[in-house]
C-alpha cells in the first residue's frame, strides 16, 4: 500500500509541474503594441492609442471621421478578459499654455447613454480597456487551488513517511 501511495504522490507532483503552464495558456492578457494606419490618402488624420485588454492594442493613425466605437472595432474589440462597462478615455487638454489630462469613463455596454461628444476622438486620446472583475477572481481562485493541491501533496508525503 505504501508503494501505491508513493506512486500516486509522484504522479500528483509531476502534474503540478504541468498545471501552472496550462493556467498561463488560458489567461487572456494585453498583447504587445503595434502601429496601425486607417485613412485614405490625403485625408486628415489624428493619432490615438488603444491599450489594455483589446485584440490589437497599439498606436492608431486614423481618419478624423473615425469615432470611439469604430476605433474599438479597428482594435478588434475586447479580449475575453476585457471589461467594456468601464472603458477609460484619457484626453490631453491644453489651456493657458499648460497641458493636463482628463479621464472620461464610458460604459460601452450601454452605448445609447453616451453622448456624441464623448464618442468623438481628439488627437492624443488614449483608450484603455481594463480587466473584468471575473478574470481577477478566476486568477485568484487558480492560485488558491494550486496552493491547496501543494499543501495536500505535502501532507500526503508527510503521512506516507510516518506510516
Amino acid at each position: 500500500m505504501n508503494t501505491h501511495r508513493c506512486c500516486s504522490l509522484l504522479l500528483l507532483l509531476s502534474l503540478l509541474g504541468v498545471a501552472p503552464g496550462f493556467a498561463q495558456l488560458n489567461q487572456g492578457s494585453a498583447t504587445s503594441a503595434t502601429n496601425y494606419y486607417f485613412a485614405k490618402p490625403n485625408e486628415l488624420t489624428l493619432i490615438v492609442s488603444v491599450v489594455g485588454f483589446v485584440q490589437r492594442p497599439g498606436r492608431y493613425e486614423i481618419s478624423s471621421t473615425v469615432d470611439l466605437v469604430n476605433l474599438m472595432a479597428l482594435a478588434g474589440g475586447p479580449t475575453a478578459d476585457g471589461a467594456m462597462n468601464d472603458v477609460k478615455l484619457t484626453r490631453l487638454i491644453e489651456s493657458g499654455g499648460q497641458i493636463r489630462t482628463r479621464e472620461i469613463h464610458l460604459n460601452l455596454e450601454e452605448i445609447s447613454k453616451i453622448t456624441s461628444n464623448e464618442l468623438k476622438l481628439q488627437p492624443g486620446d488614449i483608450l484603455q480597456v481594463d480587466r473584468t472583475g471575473w478574470s481577477s477572481f478566476r486568477d485568484t481562485f487558480t492560485v488558491i487551488v494550486g496552493v491547496a493541491v501543494v499543501t495536500s501533496a505535502v501532507a500526503q508525503v508527510m503521512y506516507a513517511t510516518k506510516h
